[in-house]
Protein backbone atom coordinates (compact mmCIF):
# COMPACT_ATOMS: atom_id res chain seq x y z
CA UNK A 1 0.00 0.00 0.00
CA UNK A 2 1.32 3.44 -0.95
CA UNK A 3 1.89 6.08 1.74
CA UNK A 4 -0.94 8.31 0.51
CA UNK A 5 -3.30 5.32 0.66
CA UNK A 6 -2.21 4.67 4.25
CA UNK A 7 -2.95 8.28 5.16
CA UNK A 8 -6.32 8.06 3.44
CA UNK A 9 -7.09 4.89 5.40
CA UNK A 10 -6.26 6.65 8.68
CA UNK A 11 -8.83 9.33 7.80
CA UNK A 12 -11.40 6.67 6.86
CA UNK A 13 -10.81 4.84 10.14
CA UNK A 14 -11.13 8.04 12.17
CA UNK A 15 -14.36 8.93 10.39
CA UNK A 16 -16.11 5.58 10.31
CA UNK A 17 -13.77 2.64 10.71
CA UNK A 18 -11.72 0.72 13.21
CA UNK A 19 -9.83 3.69 14.60
CA UNK A 20 -6.70 3.40 16.71
CA UNK A 21 -8.27 5.52 19.49
CA UNK A 22 -11.08 3.01 20.00
CA UNK A 23 -13.93 5.15 18.63
CA UNK A 24 -14.65 6.88 15.35
CA UNK A 25 -16.52 10.07 14.52
CA UNK A 26 -19.72 8.30 13.55
CA UNK A 27 -19.80 6.42 16.86
CA UNK A 28 -19.15 9.58 18.85
CA UNK A 29 -21.86 11.57 17.06
CA UNK A 30 -24.41 8.76 17.08
CA UNK A 31 -27.43 9.58 19.22
CA UNK A 32 -26.37 13.21 19.72
CA UNK A 33 -29.50 15.31 19.29
CA UNK A 34 -29.59 18.94 18.24
CA UNK A 35 -30.50 19.87 21.79
CA UNK A 36 -27.47 18.06 23.23
CA UNK A 37 -25.17 19.25 20.43
CA UNK A 38 -25.95 22.89 21.25
CA UNK A 39 -25.30 22.74 25.01
CA UNK A 40 -22.21 24.50 26.36
CA UNK A 41 -21.12 23.07 29.67
CA UNK A 42 -18.88 26.03 30.41
CA UNK A 43 -19.40 29.69 29.61
CA UNK A 44 -16.21 29.95 27.57
CA UNK A 45 -16.37 26.41 26.19
CA UNK A 46 -17.65 25.12 22.90
CA UNK A 47 -20.54 22.82 22.27
CA UNK A 48 -20.43 19.67 20.14
CA UNK A 49 -22.14 21.50 17.28
CA UNK A 50 -19.40 24.13 17.21
CA UNK A 51 -16.71 21.45 17.33
CA UNK A 52 -18.24 19.63 14.35
CA UNK A 53 -18.32 22.90 12.40
CA UNK A 54 -14.75 23.59 13.50
CA UNK A 55 -13.70 20.24 12.02
CA UNK A 56 -15.57 21.08 8.81
CA UNK A 57 -13.78 24.44 8.67
CA UNK A 58 -10.33 22.92 9.13
CA UNK A 59 -10.92 20.02 6.78
CA UNK A 60 -11.93 22.57 4.14
CA UNK A 61 -8.77 24.52 4.96
CA UNK A 62 -6.68 21.39 4.41
CA UNK A 63 -8.45 20.78 1.08
CA UNK A 64 -7.60 24.32 -0.03
CA UNK A 65 -3.96 23.82 0.97
CA UNK A 66 -3.76 20.44 -0.78
CA UNK A 67 -4.63 22.37 -3.93
CA UNK A 68 -1.62 24.64 -3.36
CA UNK A 69 -3.45 27.69 -2.06
CA UNK A 70 -3.24 29.58 1.23
CA UNK A 71 -6.80 30.73 1.87
CA UNK A 72 -9.63 30.26 4.31
CA UNK A 73 -12.95 28.54 3.62
CA UNK A 74 -16.00 30.74 3.00
CA UNK A 75 -17.50 30.02 6.42
CA UNK A 76 -16.73 31.12 9.96
CA UNK A 77 -14.81 28.86 12.31
CA UNK A 78 -16.70 27.42 15.33
CA UNK A 79 -19.96 28.33 13.60
CA UNK A 80 -23.23 27.83 15.46
CA UNK A 81 -26.36 28.36 13.32
CA UNK A 82 -29.17 30.68 14.35
CA UNK A 83 -31.69 27.84 14.14
CA UNK A 84 -30.74 25.05 16.52
CA UNK A 85 -33.28 22.58 15.22
CA UNK A 86 -32.96 18.87 14.63
CA UNK A 87 -33.18 19.51 10.87
CA UNK A 88 -30.32 22.01 11.08
CA UNK A 89 -28.23 19.56 13.13
CA UNK A 90 -28.84 16.80 10.57
CA UNK A 91 -27.77 19.22 7.83
CA UNK A 92 -24.55 19.90 9.74
CA UNK A 93 -23.88 16.16 10.09
CA UNK A 94 -24.51 15.63 6.36
CA UNK A 95 -22.13 18.49 5.58
CA UNK A 96 -19.54 16.90 7.88
CA UNK A 97 -19.81 13.60 5.98
CA UNK A 98 -19.66 15.36 2.61
CA UNK A 99 -16.54 17.30 3.55
CA UNK A 100 -14.95 14.06 4.76
CA UNK A 101 -15.76 12.44 1.39
CA UNK A 102 -14.31 15.40 -0.53
CA UNK A 103 -11.15 15.43 1.58
CA UNK A 104 -10.74 11.67 1.12
CA UNK A 105 -10.96 12.06 -2.65
CA UNK A 106 -8.33 14.81 -2.61
CA UNK A 107 -6.01 12.75 -0.42
CA UNK A 108 -6.20 9.66 -2.63
CA UNK A 109 -5.65 11.79 -5.77
CA UNK A 110 -2.76 13.72 -4.19
CA UNK A 111 0.63 13.18 -5.83
CA UNK A 112 2.51 11.14 -3.25
CA UNK A 113 5.85 12.46 -4.50
CA UNK A 114 4.83 15.87 -3.11
CA UNK A 115 4.28 14.70 0.50
CA UNK A 116 7.67 15.95 1.64
CA UNK A 117 7.47 19.23 -0.23
CA UNK A 118 6.40 22.56 1.23
CA UNK A 119 2.69 23.18 1.62
CA UNK A 120 1.36 26.74 1.25
CA UNK A 121 2.21 27.23 4.95
CA UNK A 122 5.81 28.19 5.64
CA UNK A 123 7.73 25.45 7.44
CA UNK A 124 5.08 22.77 6.83
CA UNK A 125 5.14 19.90 4.37
CA UNK A 126 2.04 18.31 2.89
CA UNK A 127 2.79 15.24 5.01
CA UNK A 128 2.77 17.39 8.16
CA UNK A 129 -0.44 19.08 6.98
CA UNK A 130 -2.26 15.75 6.59
CA UNK A 131 -0.99 14.16 9.80
CA UNK A 132 -1.67 17.40 11.66
CA UNK A 133 -5.26 17.29 10.43
CA UNK A 134 -5.61 13.73 11.73
CA UNK A 135 -4.20 14.76 15.11
CA UNK A 136 -6.45 17.82 15.20
CA UNK A 137 -9.54 15.74 14.40
CA UNK A 138 -8.69 13.11 17.03
CA UNK A 139 -8.12 15.82 19.66
CA UNK A 140 -11.51 17.43 19.04
CA UNK A 141 -13.20 14.04 18.84
CA UNK A 142 -11.90 13.47 22.36
CA UNK A 143 -13.46 16.75 23.45
CA UNK A 144 -16.77 15.64 21.97
CA UNK A 145 -16.54 12.32 23.84
CA UNK A 146 -16.08 14.17 27.15
CA UNK A 147 -18.92 16.59 26.38
CA UNK A 148 -21.22 13.76 25.34
CA UNK A 149 -20.52 11.84 28.56
CA UNK A 150 -21.25 14.93 30.64
CA UNK A 151 -24.51 15.53 28.75
CA UNK A 152 -25.96 12.05 29.15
Amino acid sequence: MREIQKIGQLFADLQQGDCWVGLNMQQVLKDVTAEKAAIRLHEKGNCIWQLVNHLIYWRKTVMIRLQGRHAEPPMPDMYLPDELTEASWQTTLLHFEEVYRQLSELIIAFDESLLDTASPIKGQTYYQLLLGCLQHDAYHMGQMVVLKKDLL
